[in-house]
């Protein structure tokens, strides 16, 4: 494609943004940052394309780039979208340095609005996604609507859920969350001393430490030398949030924060209860399903190894069975009624059972956890290419599973989806009793 009249290639719909600062073309965002999903609101970043004889606006950071696309990022009608920003920007929040700075860049000095009242929040919406994106845990949320709208905690309530790791401060571009300063204040009130837990324990960057500073994190040699490691906010660097979301590992998709047993089901413990589904390498060797059918009902005692459900995919059958024991506390009646649920999002709303389990620290033990999971799904695949006698690249592309004969089937389900004996745990050694003790020799006289 071209970009202000210069050859320019990206991959196929990524996002133009990228590839226009890639040319070294600066294009001002505001609601923008790496790694998160392009969000698209704050409307600063965009660009004129052309696509034969017709133009159009379009925001760079979420229009996906195209063969033959032409674009133009100043031109005399993006120049005058981004000024009317500027100035609706500067009503809303009139005393806010980035936002004065953001419009001088775009050539303005005041606006020709009425200011109903002065903010510092813009609405970005960066706060709010990075809590939940990169963080995972979801403390904030956007209120209410339209003139209304604001950032704070789901419906007024503070649930525990932040873990005043910093960030949505950090990529605040105004200062207008304090998010952070408030659980702090909570915690100092509210927690005891071995409560402290230290917000990069509780991040996962650290194994445990106790704050040792009164959540000071500023006067803290940890946070220190963690910024310095990263070169950036460290829960940006790691983004634990990621791990709740699906990532390819071959042809196949897995999600790392949860557990998965040997019959490809996996585990995801969430507030005391265990969500129990089937994983894309199962689905997609199975190929659409058309049936799900439950063995136990609600309150029902369930061991590890007990069948659970029966999926039908073309006449074939596979059965999975409860990775952990428990009692099974509910059913997902959207799978059961629609399968086809299945295959557009197993690992989240695709989930079959809920169970309380028994244990689950020791039962978990058994399965495979989010640190082996990749490096187990690619055994996996490759032994699958094998057996079905092809590459890896090319023998299995999406839908390979309907290609596949009954009677191979039969053989590859055997290999792959029965559930395997289940080890018992390591008896731990009794302890040997130590020899006696004997008389050393005496020294030799030289």
């Amino acid at each position: 494609m071209k970009i202000d009249g210069r050859e320019a290639k990206a991959e196929h719909r990524a996002p133009l943004l990228g590839a226009i600062r890639s040319l070294g073309i600066h294009v001002p965002t505001l609601c923008h940052l790496d790694g998160l999903e392009p969000y698209g609101v704050c409307r600063m970043c965009v660009v004129e394309v052309k696509r034969g004889k017709r133009t159009r606006l379009v925001t760079s950071c979420n229009f996906p780039s195209e063969e033959g696309l032409e674009v133009f990022t100043d031109t005399e009608r993006v120049r005058q979208h981004r000024k009317i920003m500027a100035e609706l920007l500067l009503a809303r929040c009139p005393n806010v340095p980035y936002v004065q700075e953001l419009a001088r860049s775009v050539g303005v000095e005041k606006s020709r609005f009425r200011m109903v009242e002065a903010s510092d929040c813009v609405m970005c919406g960066l706060c709010v996604r990075v809590c939940d994106q990169i963080v995972g845990a979801s403390a904030l949320s956007f209120i209410d609507r339209g003139n209304q709208r604001v950032v704070g905690t789901p419906w007024y309530v503070d649930d525990g859920a932040c873990i005043a790791c910093g960030a949505c401060s950090y990529v605040c571009p105004t200062g207008a969350m304090h998010m952070e300063e408030q659980t702090t204040e909570r915690w100092r009130r509210e927690l005891a001393a071995d409560q402290r837990i230290c917000r990069y324990a509780r991040m996962g960057l650290v194994s445990y430490k106790i704050c040792p500073n009164d959540f000071r994190c500023s006067e803290c040699d940890v946070d220190q030398r963690l910024f310095e490691e990263h070169g950036t906010h460290p829960v940006l660097a790691v983004a634990p949030g990621q791990r709740s979301k699906p990532r390819p590992v071959g042809p196949f998709l897995v999600v790392e924060d949860r557990c998965y047993s040997r019959s490809h089901a996996w585990v995801k413990m969430t507030g005391g209860h265990a969500r129990i589904g089937i994983d894309d390498f199962a689905l997609q060797l199975l190929g659409p399903v058309e049936q799900v059918t439950v063995h136990s009902r609600k309150d029902a005692a369930v061991k590890t190894g007990d069948a659970a459900v029966t999926v039908v995919a073309r006449g074939r059958r596979m059965t999975l069975r409860f990775p952990v024991a428990g009692t099974v506390a509910g059913l997902n009646e959207t799978v059961l009624a629609d399968p086809a649920m299945l295959a557009q999002d197993c690992y989240d709303r695709g989930w079959i059972l809920r169970i309380r389990p028994t244990d689950f620290y020791t039962q978990s033990r058994l399965l495979i956890g989010r640190d082996d999971v990749a490096s187990w799904i690619a055994e996996q695949t490759q032994k699958l290419a094998q057996a079905l006698g092809v590459e890896v690249a090319r023998g299995l592309e999406p839908g390979f599973g309907a290609k596949i004969a009954d009677k191979d089937f039969a053989r590859l389900g055997a290999l792959f989806l029965e559930d395997k004996p289940t080890p018992t745990m390591p008896t731990p050694m009794a302890p040997r009793t130590p020899p006696a003790p004997q008389t050393p020799p005496p020294p030799r006289t030289i």
